[in-house]
């Protein structure tokens, strides 16, 4: 471990909770091995907050953005007590509040961009805002491309850095985890990790689940779909709804299981036969490498940043069509396709652990 520390903050104001808001607080566990102490600064109360709070790292909280622009000094002074030399930010709607601290500390300013910007950013304001940016990370090629093109960024200060995932084995026995949720007797058992909202792909798969049922090789087959079902847990609670009327209208209750929001990621996938990705338009794939780590056989979607981040590791199929799901979910089961789980998580040790990602992240923290 370096002796020498360094201390960054994290400016996340969200409300929400899905990859982009568990970030933050996943690479600062690490931040140690390289010689950096995090802080952050969140919303009051909510679910990034805790997340710092279950780590013991400090954390100033506000009330809400507005908050966070009255309280400016006193933020920036409590920046200084904790000798802060990196903001490091996860939403562009904190880039407004990263640049008057910095011109108040001193402080780089780093920029991850989560979900790749789609309609150019070029006026006034944003030039101004981006100009005090250091460096925009984009976490794929699919999104670095988008970000060329859309920011007011020279092409030097942004970069592609790939996210990065913790190798965990489940720690209970795997027939426990199946009696948990009701799975004792079944198999196989497709999974669908991700929140619960429009373009994540549920009714697709919920589709091409029905499809397989038709199978006598599915006949006793399980949907395990993983993820919190109210908007506290940052589901889309019309769209949960929607989901359920769609299950009972497939007269599919008894074939599909909600686990509801978990802790324990690493428990799931290990019950999951074929773990299904079939998100329209995803800016990474967190779950696809945790999959791959997990060593799962994977059915992704054709679109987005998931080919460059499963490549020849696992199946891909059409987010737009069910039928190629559930023929791609068929044929990833066969014999053949046996050794593809173990190349996806050969893939997922060489590019994506928690530990590689966090040291370039410093690396560029430094730079």
């Amino acid at each position: 471990m370096n002796s020498h520390r360094h201390s960054v903050a994290h400016i996340c104001l969200s409300k929400g909770w899905g990859g982009l808001e568990m970030y933050p607080a996943r690479v600062s566990k690490y931040l140690p091995e390289q010689g950096w102490q995090a802080v952050a600064i969140c919303l009051k109360g909510g679910k990034v907050a805790q997340s710092f709070h279950n780590l013991g790292i400090d954390v100033f909280e506000v009330n809400s953005q507005a908050n966070a622009f009255i309280s400016l000094k006193k933020i920036a002074n409590w920046l200084r007590s904790k000798k802060i030399s990196v903001l490091h930010c996860h939403k562009s709607s904190d880039l407004r509040l990263a640049t008057l601290l910095k011109k108040l500390t001193g402080c780089r300013i780093i920029f991850t961009e989560h979900m790749g910007v789609t309609r150019p950013k070029k006026d006034l304001l944003h030039r101004w805002i981006y100009s005090h940016v250091d460096q925009v990370l984009s976490i794929s090629d699919v999104t670095l491309a988008r970000n060329l093109n859309a920011l007011p960024v020279q092409a030097d200060k942004i970069q592609r850095l790939w996210l990065g995932t913790e190798f965990q084995a489940p720690d209970r026995e795997i027939n426990d985890i199946k009696q948990e949720l009701g799975l004792s007797e079944q198999r196989p058992i497709i999974g669908l990790p991700g929140r619960l909202s429009p373009g994540k792909g549920h009714l697709v798969l919920l589709d091409a689940f029905k499809l397989l049922h038709d199978d006598d090789e599915f006949k006793d087959a399980k949907l395990l779909i993983v993820g919190g079902l109210t908007a506290q847990d940052g589901a889309d609670e019309n769209f949960v709804k929607e989901l359920n009327s769609r299950i009972d209208s497939y007269s599919l209750n008894n074939k599909v299981v909600f686990s509801g929001f978990r802790y324990d990621m690493p428990n799931l996938l290990a019950i999951m036969d074929v773990v299904c990705i079939p998100s329209q338009n995803e800016a990474f794939g967190l779950t696809a490498i945790e999959a791959m780590a997990a060593g799962k056989k994977i059915v992704a979607a054709n679109s987005g940043a998931l080919p460059e981040i499963i490549a020849d590791t696992g199946l891909l199929a059409s987010p737009d069509s069910a039928e190629s799901f559930a023929s791609a979910i068929k044929d990833i089961q066969q014999e053949n396709h046996h050794e593809i789980a173990n190349l996806a998580q050969s893939r997922a040790k060489e590019i994506f652990s928690i530990h590689a990602h966090v040291q370039a992240l410093s690396k560029i923290y430094i730079n």
